[in-house]
């Protein structure tokens, strides 16, 4: 078995039960700049030089023992390891008996043990009924993870991904050139544990689940190919059972939507990820720049919005964005986090170069698409179906050796489950105390961003909520409409229907642009690809007349009325689809009024949220005598579309109004709709008394 190992830097070898010898399981130490551990040559221009680097690594995986000395040990060892079996079925009994073969890690004390090998077992203790009660203590009942079969199924996934991918040597090179991670000499091994940890929390947890929720753009839904054949999909088919046979279930949401930039998804991670993710990622590899705002405003909110302060996943290899991954590792804001590196940077092109009929499974078809050709989607830009499985494979393996370490700790630590159900709690409430300062440069204007700075030097994020007509959403009461109270229309038929000019006329629409009801279409005639995603908005134009929301406030209320009290400022953002210079501008075709008080303070938003050089949203200040409304004094429209708002919250809720109304009377259908896609509002926390 090969593998890569946390923190050692030794080379073991294990046997097969007819005394030959398996390929040589290595350790790759990994520091604050390699995640090889072995000297990489800088190239001129200052970054890698890959192909040495892959020679590095490869000579690493092949330092090993003579074959035939493997084999005569390995005859000797299997005479041995039998009669150990013996003696356990006979002394032992049901209370003990020889750990699954393989060499694994695991912690004792807070602390990554080495690699164990099977019959090493010497100091590992094993626990039996006889002995607890010589010592005095009380009978625990027995945990019934990991399964029996646990370390074998382990076992079975790492040779599996050897084979597919061209024997040992060649799947973990690949592994060591796709899978970024970032940590150093002295805390590789902490991000080992604090993995396995998350899993060890979800086993311990009422609700045993560990929940990977996927955002991106178009690579990550995988167009091109059919939704089941994404990335994250190909992960969960390989950690299910591992999961699975340490009582964890694993559920993977892909919430990708193609064609949308980080922001305003940030903002809503709760509305598209869940609050119950324990993974979350974000693909940068096409459309963002070579810059970090935008990540780093996703790393923020993802810490301050989801309890479980989850473990990130990049689809990204720019210098800035892993730069700043680093230095958030370092500051301890990050513990685990990990980039997927994407094709011609990982793949062997000496493997691509064999005929068909040479090549190991996970690189035959490689040119070909998953859906039929001609489907949607199938760009150059767009991995393929072989490539998503690569990089499923890879995130997967990477992750494996967390579950195999959680597995040992069970195994050796009978107390775990309290031990980790408690801790859960307790992490959580020591992340939420601070945030580092932002790493890059930040406008003064959008707290709602990177959050703000306190007397005593350290940054906290207030609560930023959302609300979204965008799919998929966790949950009907996130979605846009939940907040109408009025001006909308109420239309039941199938959103890819076209509306007609009659329909807009009675109000704004919920209905999708030209070029993703396009889209959309093509998508149906392959079938529908079993994509989840779509751009939905409320459209309106002059004619549509105002619609009005009523915004929550989430947060501790105070005996004022005033709505500066509550909120820092509010967001509009708009579908991200270019149309011409005519259509409708959000700036300046349309006006906003919060509590009954026309804001002036209208301007796009320019550091994030823009899709393709297009600011997308505008921040709404909050303006002086906006007034707050109790929930049980909103008078929704008795037609139309609205989101009975009585029947959500409780009565006394507070909030506060917000109306829109285009202006401009030349804004068409034709040369663009205004559109309203993502209400988001900061929350003052506390409330702040304005005096």
């Amino acid at each position: 078995m090969k593998r890569r190992h946390a923190g050692t830097g030794t080379t073991t070898s294990t046997c097969s039960s007819d005394g030959s010898s398996i390929a040589p399981s290595s350790s790759l130490p990994i520091d604050g700049e390699n995640d090889t551990g072995v000297v990489v040559p800088i190239a001129a221009n200052g970054t890698e030089d890959d192909t040495a680097k892959e020679k590095a690594v490869r000579k690493t995986f092949t330092t090993s023992p003579s074959p035939s000395s493997i084999g005569r040990l390995c005859i000797a060892f299997t005479a041995l390891l039998f009669a150990t079996c013996l003696v356990d079925v006979l002394f032992v009994g049901d209370g003990g008996g020889i750990r699954p073969a393989g060499a694994i890690h695991g912690i004792s004390n807070g602390k990554v043990m080495g690699s164990v090998a099977a019959g090493d077992l010497a100091d590992v203790p094993i626990s039996t009924g006889e002995k607890k009660k010589d010592l005095g203590k009380e009978e625990k009942p027995k945990t019934s993870f990991p399964s029996a079969d646990f370390f074998d199924t382990v076992k079975t996934m790492r040779t599996k991904f050897e084979t597919r991918y061209g024997g040992a040597d060649a799947a973990y090179a690949m592994l060591a050139r796709g899978i970024r991670s970032f940590p150093d000499d002295k805390n590789y091994d902490k991000a080992i544990q604090h993995t396995a940890s998350r899993f060890l929390r979800s086993a311990a947890s009422s609700d045993p689940k560990f929940v990977a929720s996927f955002g991106g753009y178009s690579v990550t839904v995988g167009r091109g190919n059919l939704f089941s054949q994404s990335f994250p999909f190909v992960m969960e088919s390989v950690l299910r059972e591992p999961l699975k046979e340490i009582g964890v279930d694993l559920v993977v949401r892909n919430a990708a939507i193609g064609g949308i930039p980080s922001f305003p998804y940030g903002w809503c991670l709760p509305n598209f990820l869940g609050e119950d993710s324990d993974l979350v990622s974000w693909d940068y590899s096409m459309n963002e720049g070579n810059d970090a705002n935008g990540l780093e405003a996703y790393v923020r909110h993802a810490l301050a919005m989801l309890p479980k302060r989850p473990l990130l996943v990049l689809l990204d290899n720019k210098r800035a964005r892993m730069d700043l991954i680093k230095k958030y590792v370092k500051l301890g804001a990050l513990i685990d986090p990990v980039a997927i590196i994407r094709g011609d940077n990982v793949v062997d092109k000496g493997i691509l170069s064999k005929k068909e009929v040479d090549r190991p499974e996970g690189f035959t078809r490689w040119d070909e698409w998953g859906a039929p050709k001609g489907s949607p989607g199938q760009s150059s830009w767009h991995p393929k179906f072989r490539e998503h499985e690569m990089m499923g494979w890879m995130l997967a393996i990477h992750l494996l050796d967390a579950v195999e370490v959680a597995g040992r700790i069970m195994t050796e630590e009978l107390d775990w489950r309290e031990k980790y159900a408690v801790s859960s709690q307790g992490e959580q409430e020591q992340f939420k105390l601070r945030l580092p300062p932002p790493q890059v440069k930040t406008s003064s204007e959008l707290s709602v961003l990177y959050g703000a700075e306190t007397s005593d030097g350290s940054w906290y994020m207030n609560p930023v909520s959302c609300r979204t007509s965008f799919l998929p959403v966790v949950s009907d009461s996130l979605s846009l409409s939940s907040i109408v109270v009025s001006g909308a229309v109420e239309d039941d038929s199938d959103a890819m229907k076209s509306k007609g000019d009659e329909m807009y006329g009675k109000g704004w629409v919920i209905d999708v642009g030209k070029v993703e009801r396009d889209t959309k279409r093509k998508v149906e005639k392959s079938g529908g690809m079993g994509y989840i995603d779509m751009k939905l908005a409320l459209y309106g134009i002059p004619d549509s007349g105002p619609i009005r929301f009523w915004i929550p406030y989430e947060g501790t209320e105070a005996d004022v009325t005033s709505a500066k009290t509550y909120f820092n400022t509010i967001i509009v953002c708009e579908v991200n689809e270019k149309r011409g210079d005519r259509e409708c501008k959000m700036d300046s075709d349309v006006t906003f009024s919060i509590g009954g008080v026309q804001s002036h303070g209208v301007k796009k938003i320019k550091s994030v949220a823009s899709y393709l050089r297009k600011e997308i949203c505008v921040m709404v200040a909050i303006p002086d005598g906006a007034e707050i409304t109790i929930r049980k004094d909103v008078t929704e429209a008795e037609e139309g579309l609205h989101g009975n708002i009585h029947e959500r919250g409780h009565e006394d809720d507070i909030g506060v109004f917000l109306d829109a109304e285009i202006i401009n009377k030349s804004i068409s259908r034709k040369d663009g709709a205004c559109s309203i896609s993502h209400v988001i509002w900061e929350q003052q926390s506390p409330p702040k008394r304005i005096a």
